[in-house]
């Protein structure tokens, strides 16, 4: 593919870069493991496919087309056969898939394409899903083929192409690949490109006289069409003018002149950094911030030095220039987030309540939810989104059922269309278990029976129609896990339950079903506050950063009803059933919440309750700890509360910071919920399925994990972010003030919402210069999500990007945008630097700095602390002090250092060396010239007589300079060698003062004194541990220095040897070298 260069200072040469070669790197590396990006094309696709095509609701007759996909899987795109109009372009992110069949209900359409065929034409045609506008707003484009076998295998090709597109998720210079791409394809059959196709691309409006082309005519590329239409062939695009047009648009090399800043003011004027400097900055500032030390190495100059080549053409050994750090920089290398986690890495052998789910509230509903359509394709939408609960709300209609949201002005769809299409898609994305979520208003026992006979012919052995033989319905009995219901179909439905106690097993056939109302539970009361709810994100992001904790007491109170064994349907409200309805709802039997009391009492896992997102809110801040236990045990599902007319959504990350697995959300609602839900679940291969944090799974350990709290967690080490938004790339077509905003969704004491620059820069390309923002005490990384958002003046949203905090990586990054369906835009990012260090409470920095140097702290007494009976943290007589740390580990285990050596790039660089050999060669020169001046006073004597004489007159002085010479030449080279070596230990020590430090926070970590105040007194054993683990850790980079100086002293007495056999050469040979 194409990847961008950096264009020099004068624009008469504008050589371009190569893509990396994207090498599988060790997944403990301080090097990324890039994005594997290239995949296999068919040839069909490559080669081209004659179809016949038409749109839906277009009235003509249909056309002949060849459909291609591009090499780099790019677009898919189609030529004419009328060469003066330009290709039809679909962007294969927006494709959703290809599906057999007929897309079309025009039944004159499908009697004339009859006749064409003359026979059965179903196995001929495809459909071709394009989201227009997010997963709401779809176009359906008709294929009919030549052959029902190349259609087939046409339409697999393709559907491969689609799922689990790692392009989604690439660096900046894929992006700019696939824009030089769309440029290319967007061309007519001559090859002709408009100059108003290029202006598009680059976010321009087209004018005679503006920059771009300006541009075009001064590089005599700009030609024009017999009407006047001004056009660029194909072939003078070439990657070169492309990459000169984008700096020049956008000056993004003054990105490198950032990096170079960082090092020192120096690299900025050279533009260049030496080989050191480059190694010093990818092991440092480029690395993963959640590797730590204790695991990983910090990349060989070998290892450098290779990147270097991958990134620029001619690589000048030992030094790194301007070019290749740009290259660099616009990597897949340099993705600013840890592509590893995208691959399923989770252990899926947990429970089913220890995951988080991707949920869907109403997923037939396109709008709002009183007065919207309804459609089935809002299920195949959700279940390609890798949505793995959805939604349907079952109402009578005659003898048929019916979906739709009831006693309301939405449109109805058929019921046994839905189930189709979810039979047809539930497992193309993910094959881990799908629940239906049944809010059922059928009455009569034929609906029911009817309902249940469509679900098992259709689900077939999908459907999980009873218990699995070792996971009983029973008391105290787990959830099965997601692994153990591969390619299973849940049902979740509401029942009446009856009492369950102790061991005894819970018979599924004494199950009386009852319905979660649902309109009749939509009305407002009076005094209800539903502007409070419709006022956007904002009101609910202040909750989610409010810890203030409310005395509502939602629990119902038991009555002796629940003690009553319901076994006939019930006649009034609730909606009967028959036995094959209920046998068909097992591990996600829905009940009424009756409180935590009862919860607990019955220790009924497959037993799951609703809650509409405000009685969730209130439930959580009345009982944080007990809700987090409850969802240990068992599902919870939240909904947006009927108060949501427009459809919006709540902050899902309220409810996952409880434990709530089934944050259901409103799909068709594309607000910073859905993204932020979409997101998170991108993860993990797009699963659906999510592992809680360790944290969230056990009650043991220190008791249950307080959502609300704002105290440093057990075991976990806190951390600080710092992020500084440095420039904008494309950010709009729009010449506007825009603003950036970094925002952290997570805990409560974790949350800060939408940080605005005070700084406004013009788009489409602007630059910020502030300070960076920090978020400070990260409690829980593991939960925390970064929202990089731009906003004009007027606050649309122009470009945004959720990165969860424990996959972006620090350094300098690219982060490119999203569009508000969460779709990647084509050029849009913000060029930023990230740092992630680790917290540590500034009433305990001294506690770190006693444990890492206890015997530099003399004001300590250590017999005060041994007897001291009122400190506030004494371990126990039973604590457990491990053997060692990680961080001795590591320094026993890694190589020891070895010395830089003299080569070739010491003697280029060093400039009292380079003098000492420029001087000398002009004085050998002058030594020269005196030989010649001899040799004519010479001429009357014969030859053998001058050179005889010359010898004799001019080798006593010329030894003598050329031993001068060579003496000087050690002594520069000896210091420049010497200078090189300070340095070298210099930064080894400096790296070993670090360890040091590491040594206390390590202990922290490990024996847990975060609850540990400034006026604590420290147990006697936790010093000396301390103490001992730092005699250990000293002896062991002693050890290192020694080593190192050995190996400099070794270098340095070899470089003198050489010198000094050089001279002894010299003198034997008798003349000058």
């Amino acid at each position: 593919g194409v990847a961008t260069q950096l264009v020099e200072d004068t624009p008469t040469s504008s050589p371009m870069y190569t893509q990396p070669p994207m090498s599988r790197q060790p997944r403990r590396s301080v090097l990324a493991r890039t994005l594997t990006l290239k995949r296999e094309v068919d040839s069909l696709l490559t080669e081209g496919t004659q179809f016949w095509r038409w749109e839906q609701g277009e009235n003509h007759a249909p056309q002949k087309l060849m459909m291609f996909v591009d090499k780099d899987a790019f677009f898919l795109y189609a030529k004419s056969d009328d060469k003066s109009k330009p290709n039809l372009l679909w962007d294969l992110f927006l494709i959703s898939d290809v599906r057999s069949g007929l897309p079309s209900t025009d039944m004159k359409l499908h009697e004339n394409l009859r006749v064409m065929k003359s026979r059965d034409i179903k196995d001929y045609f495809l459909t071709v899903v394009y989201r227009r506008d997010g997963i709401v707003h779809v176009d359906y484009i008709g294929l009919m083929c030549e052959a029902p076998d190349v259609a087939a295998r046409w339409k697999k090709a393709v559907n491969s192409l689609l799922l689990h597109n790692p392009q989604r998720n690439a660096g900046i210079d894929t992006f700019l690949s696939k824009r030089h791409t769309q440029i290319l394809l967007s061309c007519n059959g001559y090859g002709q490109i408009s100059v108003q196709s290029i202006h598009d691309a680059f976010l321009q409006h087209y004018h005679p006289e503006s920059e771009l082309s300006k541009v075009l005519s001064f590089y005599s590329i700009l030609k024009t069409m017999d009407d006047g239409v001004p056009y660029v062939q194909v072939a003078d695009f070439t990657v070169e003018m492309y990459t000169l047009i984008l700096n020049q648009l956008t000056n993004i090399r003054n990105n490198v002149d950032s990096v170079l800043l960082n090092i020192g003011e120096k690299t900025v004027k050279k533009q260049q950094m030496t080989l050191h400097e480059f190694q010093a900055f990818i092991s440092n500032d480029q690395r993963n911030p959640f590797l730590k030390d204790a695991v990983i190495r910090p990349i060989s100059k070998e290892q450098a030095q290779a990147v270097i080549e991958r990134h620029e053409k001619k690589p000048i050994e030992g030094v790194v220039t301007a070019k290749a750090i740009f290259n660099y920089l616009l990597s897949e290398e340099c993705n600013v987030m840890n592509t590893e986690l995208l691959e399923q890495t989770m252990d899926m052998t947990h429970p089913l309540s220890h995951y988080f789910i991707n949920s869907s509230h109403n997923t037939y509903l396109l709008g709002y939810q009183y007065n919207s359509w309804s459609s089935v394709e809002m299920y195949r939408q959700c279940l390609l989104l890798g949505c793995r609960c959805i939604e349907l709300d079952c109402w009578p209609e005659g003898e048929d059922i019916i979906i739709t949201h009831g006693n309301a002005l939405c449109s109805k769809i058929r019921f046994e269309d839905v189930v189709e299409a979810i039979n047809e898609y539930a497992f193309v994305t993910s094959n881990y278990p799908v629940i239906l979520s049944i809010e059922n208003h059928c009455k009569t026992t034929f609906l029911l029976q009817k309902m249940a006979r469509i679900f098992i012919e259709t689900f077939g052995n999908k459907l999980l129609t009873a218990p699995l033989e070792n996971m009983p319905l029973e008391a105290g009995q787990p959830l099965p896990s997601p692994e153990m219901l591969e390619k299973k179909i849940l049902l979740k439905c509401k029942v009446k339950r009856q009492r369950c106690t102790g061991d005894n097993p819970i018979d599924s056939s004494r199950f009386s079903p009852d319905y979660e109302s649902g309109i009749q539970d939509t009305s407002v009361n009076e005094d209800q506050d539903v502007t409070k709810y419709q006022g956007g994100e904002e009101t609910v992001m202040e909750l989610l950063a409010t810890n203030t904790s409310t005395e509502t007491d939602v629990k119902t109170t038991l009555d002796d009803e629940l003690a009553q064994v319901s076994l006939q349907p019930s006649s009034t409200k609730e909606g009967g059933t028959s036995t094959s309805l209920i046998d068909l709802v097992n591990y996600c039997t829905g009940i009424s919440f009756e409180g935590f009391e009862s919860a607990e009492r019955l220790n009924c896992s497959f037993y799951m309750s609703s809650f509409p997102d405000d009685k969730a809110l209130s439930l959580l801040r009345a009982s944080p700890v007990q809700l987090v236990k409850y969802n240990i045990r068992q599902l919870s599902r939240i909904y947006p509360q009927p108060a949501r007319i427009n459809s919006s959504n709540y902050i899902p990350q309220i409810f996952w910071n409880a434990g709530c697995q089934l944050a259901a959300l409103n799909f068709q609602h594309s607000d910073v919920s859905a993204c932020l839900n979409h997101t998170k679940f991108e993860y993990n291969g797009s699963t659906g399925y999510l592992l809680k944090p360790a944290i969230m799974l056990s009650d043991k350990d220190g008791g249950i994990f307080d959502p609300s709290s704002q105290a440093v967690l057990k075991n976990i080490a806190p951390i600080n972010l710092k992020i500084k938004v440095i420039s904008g790339l494309f950010l709009s077509l729009k010449q506007v003030s825009c603003y950036a905003s970094v925002s952290l969704f997570g805990l409560p004491a974790d949350t800060v919402v939408n940080k605005y620059f005070s700084e406004r820069k013009e788009a489409p390309n602007p630059r910020w210069e502030h300070e960076p923002f920090i978020f400070k005490q990260i409690i829980l990384p593991e939960m925390a999500t970064v929202h990089f958002a731009v906003y004009d003046e007027e606050k649309e949203l122009l470009g945004q990007r959720f990165i969860p905090l424990c996959a972006i990586m620090a350094g300098y990054r690219y982060v490119p945008l999203r569009n508000h369906h969460n779709e990647p835009l084509p050029l849009a990012a913000l060029f930023v630097h990230i740092a992630v260090e680790d917290w540590i409470h500034s009433d305990l920095k001294d506690v770190a700095d006693l444990l890492a140097d206890p015997f530099a702290h003399g004001s300590c007494d250590m017999s005060d602390i041994e007897h001291t009976e009122e400190a506030s943290f004494s371990p126990s007589s039973h604590q457990i002090f491990p053997d060692t740390l990680p961080i001795i580990e590591h320094v026993k285990n890694r190589e020891k250092p070895l010395a830089v050596l003299c080569d070739d790039d010491l003697v280029m660089h060093d400039q009292s060396l380079q003098r000492v050999l420029k001087r000398a060669s002009t004085e050998r020169r002058k030594l020269t010239d005196r030989h010649h001046k001899a040799l004519k006073s010479l001429n009357t004597k014969s030859k053998l007589e001058c050179d005889i004489e010359l010898e004799s007159l001019h080798s006593a002085e010329l030894c003598t300079f050329d031993k001068h010479v060579m003496q000087e030449e050690l002594e520069k080279h000896l210091a420049a060698l010497k200078e090189v070596h300070r340095k070298q230990k210099k930064q080894i020590i400096r790296q070993h003062k670090l360890e040091v430090k590491q040594i206390g926070a390590e202990i922290i970590s490990k024996i847990g004194l975060q609850s540990m105040s400034k006026s604590s007194t420290i147990d006697y054993r936790i010093t000396k541990f301390g103490s001992r683990m730092r005699q250990k850790l000293e002896e062991l980079q002693m050890q290192e220095i020694w080593s190192l100086e050995m190996s400099q002293r070794v270098v340095q007495e070899s470089l003198t040897n050489k010198y000094i056999i050089q001279m002894e050469e010299m003198y034997n040979s008798g003349h000058t070298t």
